[in-house]
């Protein structure tokens, strides 16, 4: 049986990474944390990697376990008060996120049904 903790665990890192954004901009957060974050965005789109992504699955392997270790303990070694404002904003951010989500999504299928119709129409007339 999965645990609760496990099942949350993904939208946990995603609230952590928006935390960590404003966390980057707040200035409580001390500078070894910001240095820490932008070591691990430099990483994630730095064309040198440890292990090469030509390899096939090893490749990008290091990415999805570097890049989450470094941001989680960046988040984990915020201070409490600018870890816990961070949490609240990236919490009511996230709601927002999630309804604009929803309207992308709708909005992507409302055009590829219209271009579908287009398509149909169109070959009409073609053949």
């Amino acid at each position: 049986m999965v645990s609760r903790y496990r099942r949350r665990r993904p939208r946990w890192f995603r609230q952590e990474v928006l935390a960590l954004y404003f966390a980057v901009r707040d200035k409580r957060t001390p500078l070894r944390i910001k240095i820490l974050v932008f070591l691990a965005l430099l990483y994630l789109v730095d064309p040198i990697d440890l292990i090469p992504d030509m390899i096939p699955v090893f490749g990008y392997l290091d990415d999805l376990l570097i890049v989450p270790l470094l941001l989680h303990l960046a988040f984990r070694w915020l201070p409490a008060p600018v870890r816990e404002d961070c949490l609240f904003k990236a919490y009511h951010q996230a709601k927002r996120l999630r309804w604009i989500g929803w309207l992308l999504g709708l909005l992507l299928i409302g055009m590829l049904v219209a271009a579908f119709l287009l398509g149909r129409h169109m070959g009409q007339y073609f053949h």
